[in-house]
């Protein structure tokens, strides 16, 4: 899944079970609904499962700058948190949309055989969370 900076998903890719995240990375990247403002190049955050030149490569075609924590190792080790070394966490930014998803009880144990009726009520529970939050937004706004 591909979300913006607060959640929102902007992009779905479905595989199957026990896959690398990374070899998905361009097929999600070519699946991005809305197209980013042509002002700014767009930033994408990753974590340390996409420390990959191919990773890096594919969001460079595709005009992204990747944050990219390097890997640890016993040479460089993590450093400890709240060292300005270290890269802040992103992943919860994903998460909470996983969650989102969560609460659609056909998403949460998947009945379906066929991947594209899986992904269609994927796109389905996207649109509604979209929807939802800037319902919510525009109420708060007044």
């Amino acid at each position: 899944m591909l979300t913006e900076a607060k959640g929102l998903p902007t992009a779905l890719v479905i595989t199957g079970a026990n896959r690398h995240d990374m070899t998905q990375l361009a097929a999600l990247l070519d699946g991005t609904v809305v197209e980013p403002a042509p002002t700014a190049p767009p930033h994408l955050a990753l974590d340390r499962g996409y420390a990959y030149d191919a990773c890096r490569e594919a969001a460079a075609a595709r005009g992204y700058t990747a944050h990219i924590p390097p890997p640890a190792s016993e040479a460089t080790p993590l450093p400890p948190p709240g060292h300005p070394d270290r890269h802040p966490p992103r992943r919860w930014v994903v998460e909470v949309a996983h969650s989102w998803f969560n609460r659609f009880r056909r998403l949460l144990t998947r009945t379906e055989k066929q991947a594209s009726h899986y992904l269609g009520f994927s796109h389905i529970a996207a649109i509604l969370i979209i929807y939802r939050k800037v319902r919510h937004a525009r109420l708060l706004s007044g």
